[in-house]
């Protein structure tokens, strides 16, 4: 066991409470603003109590479903998982040569019916306006050959996603394949404040239709929003597993507290699969683990070192009737490691043991492969996947992709003898400019374009994209235009003529692959067209660590939108006012301090002239 030397790093008073609620977690943020409370309840709440308040009432929900309903035990529910990497595998996608930004990462692995396998990655974008798109690609013999890999979902221009579309997670039920994936609506282009999106298809590879809210195909929404402060990395990095008919959505959360104290955790949503609508239904159902490894000081936990973990990947493991979820320790070092929790619930996890035996130094954003509910089955195949910077390479954003078998067993004491064990100290080779090239994406002269009159005809010049990220040119005529307002434009022969003033989406097809781009039609001028709340509602606990923020969006007359930030709110003269402050005060930034149980409204008004209120519901 790597345990943490002459460490000169104190635990925080902060951190020691969150480890001792650790096994306490909640089932959900479930008391409604109405209810009654006693006054006592509302006295001398301290920061960390909401853990131990709703593993209280999760405890009292056992109890009654355990008089409704005896559950035959487990034989393995007092058993512990083992899992062994038993080869070291081999790259799914390897860096070009010479290249300094070349990677892809959070492999995917969706085990088919028939035995194939589909993974998805993310993948450098164009790294101007995009962070990273996610590519798709196809095994019919267990990971030995794949398919050309192709890019299967972009950002939509002017929308909430515009940004970046990366850390993908797929699943099939009832039809489709949902894909979920995190990106943010902050144009900084920092990858900060984050949210989780999601989209569906009949096809593995697309095309596909995301999720806008109320229905598949419009501008996207966020089905988990991140309502935490300014400068938090947010939500993200989804994980999905079905489990008796519920969906559980795993994701990181990386925020702070009131104190600006950075907070990481791991957290539950649950729904009704069932429910056509269940996107909308998502609720928060508890904090699966409280990550202790911000960097802010180092921490230690019975011995054992968490140190720059990242996102989880989920899986029910049928056989045993447990929940496994791998992530990394120490990413990016050369000590990283895979390591492996599990569970009974779905709900609380503990950690297991390490994976060095056969996995590559510098390793992050591990994956499991399970099938298309994120179940293992027994007789499954086994893998894990996971990005790595390999021996020597200390250049960020240079990253291989490898697949690798794993064996899943069973143990009655949990066996953690590869923590004393070393990782592959292996470079990565690189990939040579002279191999195969085939069609990965389709781009366009502009991803957004600008036509000042409906007088004016024009044409979109296309070009399709290589796997060396090369262009080659597309004539107009062999392009496939679709999903466009016919009302606002007509196309012939690639020659677009406009019919009427606005904004309207065109999608661009050619070889298998297509993307979104926007065309507007005599925008207006850049001044504020509205400005709006991104939710209907805010709920603060009382208890709950991670501060609540109010982040206004704002739609521009040339239909631009983004959520402000802390530069925006002295741009735009952003005031915040609450309406009852017994209930909750809140700050100029926008974070608000909840003072007692009850519902109010929020007040935000700019220096433009235009005001919008928000209901803000504190709870215990």
């Amino acid at each position: 066991m790597r345990l943490k030397e002459n460490s000169k790093s104190k635990i925080s008073d902060l951190l020691k409470k969150v480890l001792f609620y650790f096994m306490l977690i909640p089932a959900a943020l479930s008391l409604s603003c109405g209810s009654d409370a006693k006054e006592s309840d509302t006295k001398d709440i301290k920061e960390w109590d909401f853990f131990k308040r709703n593993a209280e009432i999760l405890e009292e929900m056992d109890k009654d479903r355990d008089e409704e309903e005896e559950k035959e035990k487990s034989i393995y529910e007092d058993m512990h998982l083992k899992l062994t990497v038993t080869d070291k595998g081999e790259d799914v996608f390897i860096p070009r040569k010479g290249a300094s930004y070349d990677y892809r990462y959070g492999p995917s692995m969706l085990l088919q019916d028939d035995g194939s396998m589909d993974v998805y990655l993310s993948v450098t974008g164009d790294s101007v306006h995009e962070l990273d798109w996610i590519s798709c690609m196809h095994s019919d013999d267990g990971g030995s050959t794949w398919s050309d890999e192709k890019i299967v979902l972009s950002p939509t221009p002017v929308s909430k996603d515009e940004h970046s579309v990366c850390d993908p997670d797929v699943f099939y039920y009832g039809g489709f394949y949902y894909l979920g994936y995190t990106s943010t609506m902050v144009e900084t282009n920092q990858g900060i404040a984050n949210s989780i999106f999601l989209a569906r298809s009949i096809y593995p590879d697309g095309p596909f239709a995301k999720w806008d809210g109320s229905g598949w195909g419009g501008d996207p929404e966020p089905v988990i929003y991140y309502d935490g402060v300014w400068n938090g990395w947010g939500v993200g990095e989804p994980s999905f597993v079905i489990v008796d008919d519920t969906i559980y959505v795993y994701s990181t959360r990386d925020a702070y507290n009131e104190k600006n104290e950075r907070i990481r955790a791991t957290e539950v949503h649950t729904a009704d699969i069932t429910d056509e609508n269940w996107p909308a239904k998502l609720e928060f159902a508890g904090y699966t683990v409280i990550r202790t490894d911000t960097g802010e000081e180092g921490s230690e936990t019975d011995g054992y070192v968490y140190e720059d973990c990242d996102s989880w990947d989920v899986a029910y493991v049928e056989k045993y009737d447990k929940f496994v979820a791998v992530c990394t320790n120490r990413r990016f070092s050369g000590d990283s490691c895979i390591l492996y929790y599990e569970s009974e619930n779905g709900i609380y996890f503990e950690r297991v043991s390490e994976l060095n035996e056969n996995v590559i130094c510098g390793c992050h954003n591990a994956g499991i492969m399970s099938d298309s509910q994120g179940h293992i089955k027994q007789g499954d195949p086994a893998m894990i996947g996971y990005a790595y910077s390999g021996a020597g390479n200390s250049v960020w954003g240079n990253w291989a992709t490898r697949i690798a078998p794993i064996s899943i067993g069973i143990t009655r004491e949990i066996d953690r003898s590869e923590e004393e064990k070393e990782n592959l100290k292996i470079p990565i080779s690189g990939r040579s400019r002279s191999g195969k090239r085939h069609i990965f994406f389709i781009t366009a002269d502009s991803r957004v374009r600008s036509v000042g009159s409906t007088e004016e005809d024009f044409s979109v010049s296309c070009a399709w994209m290589d796997n060396y990220r090369a262009t080659h040119g597309i004539t107009s005529s062999d392009v496939i235009y679709s999903g466009y307002d016919r009302d606002m434009i007509k196309i012939s022969n690639g020659v677009i003529t406009p019919l009427e003033g606005g904004m309207t989406s065109l999608t661009v097809g050619y070889g298998g692959v297509s993307r979104q781009i926007r065309l507007k039609i005599n925008p207006g001028d850049r001044s504020v067209k509205d400005f709006f709340s991104p939710v209907s509602s805010y709920t603060v606990s009382l208890s709950r660590p991670f501060a609540v923020a109010v982040r206004p969006m704002i739609r521009l007359k040339d239909y631009s939108i983004f959520e402000i930030n802390l530069d925006n709110i002295s741009e735009y003269g952003v005031t915040f006012e609450s309406m009852d402050g017994a209930i909750c005060s809140v700050r100029e930034d926008g974070v608000i301090t909840p003072l007692s149980p009850g519902e109010t409204k929020i007040k935000v008004s700019g220096s433009m002239g235009i005001t919008y209120v928000v209901d803000v519901c504190v709870v215990e």
